[in-house]
């Protein structure tokens, strides 16, 4: 992957965590977190594992701009 398919990703992934973060404010405006609990922890589970893959690309983007080299797709 190349810098700008990175940031393509990036911005991919800044859309669903959007989406998943709306999804956790109606959880708890219509207060389900305590009633579906697994779900919501879930929730925050993938919020947290959209951040860890989006940090991955940030820093393959920086990689390629420091070494000028593309590096393969993160884990």
């Amino acid at each position: 992957m190349n810098a700008n398919d990175h940031r393509l990703v990036m911005t991919e992934l800044d859309a669903l965590k959007q989406q998943v973060v709306s999804t956790i404010q109606k959880f708890e405006a219509a207060g389900l977190t305590a009633m579906l609990k697994d779900d919501y922890v879930a929730l925050h589970t993938l919020e947290h594992r959209i951040m860890e893959m989006h940090h991955a690309h940030a820093c393959a983007v920086e990689t390629e701009h420091l070494h000028g080299v593309a590096v393969h797709e993160p884990d």
